[in-house]
């Protein structure tokens, strides 16, 4: 599933600079130049600020053909084949300064440290294995820099859930450990999904698998 993981600690002076729209998507491979197209279209329509995509299956040596011109910023972890990769693209309008980026060389992750609007963040974008992997999780978040001094925004396609009675269509009671572990961090470093805190009893699916039957 597709989430939005945040902790926002702002100056409430800068409140009113800080209306970005946030959007993340697995686009399922972004190789063909059509594809492509529509997909940078359809972000123009939905206005997104900062786009994390996932599963852009893009090798490394091709990183060049991801630059769609409204983007001042392009950032990406990509792997070796046809499989995986993740990006964070950034809009021209939006002020950011790049200070940082770790990028996963399997394509699983990135992150990018910076300022928006001259507010410290930390942006991280995911795609998690396809099967329980809480080692994963836990080197994902010893991985990332300063976690106490900077903003978090963690979007991606987790590939489990965190909730699962509200998460999954069919309601379940155990969890995987995978997401057990991804609460207790959530937990420990005051994280929260931020669609279930504005959503707390929805439910509301954007994508059905066959093999997770989420």
């Amino acid at each position: 599933m597709n989430t939005l993981i945040l902790r926002i600690t702002l100056n409430p002076l800068l409140h009113q600079y800080m209306k970005v729209e946030l959007h993340c998507w697995n686009v399922r491979g972004i190789n063909s130049p059509l594809k492509r197209r529509k997909v940078y279209a359809h972000l123009r329509t939905l206005k997104a600020d900062i786009s994390f995509l996932q599963e852009t299956h893009i090798k490394t040596t091709a990183a060049k053909i991801l630059r769609p011109s409204w983007a001042s910023h392009v950032f990406q972890s990509n792997f070796s084949t046809k499989a995986r990769g993740v990006a964070i693209l950034i809009k021209k309008t939006i002020a950011f300064i790049h200070k940082q980026t770790i990028s996963d060389q399997r394509g699983r992750y990135l992150i990018v440290k910076g300022e928006l609007n001259s507010v410290p963040v930390t942006l991280i974008n995911v795609y998690g294995p396809n099967f329980d992997d809480p080692i994963f999780f836990q080197n994902l978040f010893n991985t990332i820099p300063d976690m106490s001094n900077s903003n978090i925004i963690l979007g991606g396609d987790l590939n489990c859930v965190l909730d699962p009675v509200l998460d999954r269509q069919h309601s379940q009671t155990s969890s995987s450990e995978s997401s057990v572990t991804l609460n207790n961090l959530m937990q420990s470093y005051n994280l929260v999904d931020i669609w279930s805190f504005l959503n707390p009893t929805a439910k509301y699916f954007s994508f059905f698998s066959a093999v997770h039957k989420p």
